[in-house]
């Protein structure tokens, strides 16, 4: 089967809202969803897709905002590929089209957030030169639902 990462089209719509439904994760929520890192408006988004026939098999979203300290810097997001791919050197591939993307956009820097739950997304990240730059720790108190 052969496998071709490039950027997504306005064509791709139909067949990323049925790759991310099989991932359980609503498409039009992902465009609704920013990056936590940088503040600022968002001066650009894309997806990369990696597409096998007519099917996408994979997706990242990548958000381009500028940090006031470093410039240009892009945030990958929604980073999921087909369990039967995961295994392969495909998140690797998707990643090195990422990384050609930043070059000619002129990026800074790379970064995304990752739940420590995702080991085998976090082992293609680092494979693929990204630093664990520091960890994070997600608070809630919660309060009993009141009667009014």
């Amino acid at each position: 089967m052969e496998i071709n990462v490039r950027l997504a089209t306005a064509h791709d719509r139909p067949a990323l809202e049925e790759f991310y439904s099989r991932e359980g994760i609503r498409f039009h929520d992902l465009s609704s969803q920013n990056a936590l890192l940088t503040q600022g408006a968002t001066k650009e988004t894309m997806y990369v897709v990696a597409v096998a026939g007519d099917l996408v098999v994979a997706s990242l979203k990548l958000d381009v905002k500028k940090d006031p300290s470093l410039g240009l810097v892009g945030h990958i997001q929604h980073f999921e590929i087909e369990d039967e791919l995961e295994e392969t050197i495909l998140g690797a591939r998707m990643l090195q089209k990422i990384g050609k993307i930043a070059e000619e956009k002129g990026l800074r820097a790379l970064d995304t957030i990752v739940s420590e739950k995702r080991a085998d997304i976090i082992q293609v990240f680092l494979s693929s030169g990204f630093e664990e730059n520091h960890k994070e720790v997600h608070l809630r108190k919660d309060f009993r639902a009141r009667l009014f």
